[in-house]
């Protein structure tokens, strides 16, 4: 969930209000899928037979509770954009690019991993199991404390599940640094060659998500590319919209996990990435005001809901079931706004706060003739 036009990285690249607010829609699509967590407080971490009947509004919501998890993929698509957006634009070092990206994710996942193994811990004194995720022991603290929970497939998830896609999105930052030079000299056809290697490693691999982040991370990056290209020619940009929307729709029709993954999704939401960069500069004030404050909640979202849900759990359980407060159709927009107001606290009491102080302590200032030019 790489968001660095937002932190300022980009010294002079304007943020993209409009594509932080699909990022965080995209957050609260998880909450939705992870919504069956509710009916997963068993020994054996399942979900109940009919947890089907504990989600509110579930005709109309469907899509949602089923394939909200299609949310991560879209993080990495944004990122991959954004990344593009503000790392071929301009000049940074490795060292710049590195506390950016550690002050930016690290403050907030650990915060989150502590608070996790605590509830944990108080799980299995109090109920004698792990809530949601088993894996409840040091090798698997150790990897999610460095990231390195899910580079390779390790047995499922572990203390804060959602950090999976973070963990390996982490490895592709690297990949993306290590390229960024060869890839602004090759152009598309570069892109090109990464985006069908990913894909290649992908169908063939099965050790590793690395590879699936890294080609929608580099089809992302290939739409900052396109969004360029397009730049006055509007009619040629709606017509490429229109006919993206016809390839994805055409793959969804088309059914199965490949169609979906691998022509539906990108398409879909690449039309949307474009078209949102499109609009930008005319969207209102308000909108673009409203669309950053909630692109600020998207990180909390993602990393505080688990915490939040086993926190209620360990309230309820084990005289009451989770699932039959979760099933009161009062009960879903009062969770999904307390997890967005709370990441909105977490942002502006953790995150920010961290991430200014850990850039100050370890970027060198400049000096005041390259200040008074910024």
């Amino acid at each position: 969930m790489g968001q660095a036009a937002r932190n300022g990285e980009g010294m002079g690249t304007a943020r993209m209000a409009l594509i932080d607010g699909l990022r965080a829609l995209a957050a609260i699509a998880v909450l939705f899928y992870h919504y069956m967590h509710f009916a997963m407080t068993g020994e054996d971490r399942g979900r109940y037979v009919e947890y089907l009947a504990y989600q509110p509004f579930r005709p109309w919501l469907a899509l949602l509770y089923d394939y909200g998890f299609y949310a991560v993929e879209i993080f990495w698509m944004i990122s991959g954009f954004v990344f593009a957006a503000v790392y071929f634009a301009r000049d940074a070092s490795t060292r710049e690019f590195a506390v950016n990206r550690l002050a930016r994710l690290y403050p907030l996942h650990l915060v989150t991993l502590l608070t996790v193994a605590g509830l944990q811990g108080l799980a299995l004194s109090r109920l004698g199991y792990t809530l949601l995720y088993d894996n409840f022991d040091l090798p698997h603290f150790v990897r999610q404390l460095f990231f390195a929970s899910d580079w390779v497939e390790a047995g499922g998830h572990s203390f804060n599940g959602p950090i999976w896609s973070v963990s390996v999105e982490v490895a592709v930052y690297a990949l993306f640094w290590i390229l960024r030079d060869p890839l602004k000299r090759m152009g598309a056809a570069g892109l090109a060659a990464v985006i069908g290697l990913c894909l290649l490693a992908n169908v063939f691999g099965t050790v590793s998500r690395i590879p699936t982040c890294a080609f929608y991370f580099f089809c992302g990056t290939a739409l900052l590319r396109l969004h360029a290209w397009l730049d006055q020619r509007e009619g040629l940009r709606v017509a490429l919209l229109a006919g993206s929307a016809v390839v994805g729709a055409a793959g969804l029709a088309a059914g199965g996990a490949f169609a979906r993954e691998v022509i539906a999704l990108p398409f879909l939401a690449g039309a949307a990435i474009l078209a949102l960069a499109a609009i930008e500069h005319r969207a209102g004030t308000s909108l673009r005001a409203a669309a950053q404050w909630l692109g600020d909640c998207t990180y909390g979202i993602y990393l505080w809901h688990v915490p939040l849900q086993l926190t209620l759990m360990l309230v309820l359980l084990p005289a009451h079931n989770p699932a039959a407060l979760a099933a009161q159709g009062w009960f879903l927009p009062l969770w999904i706004g307390f997890v967005v107001g709370w990441a909105r606290l977490s942002f502006v009491w953790i995150e920010r706060p961290a991430r200014e102080w850990m850039r100050h302590l370890a970027l060198p200032r400049p000096g005041p003739g390259l200040a008074a030019s910024a």
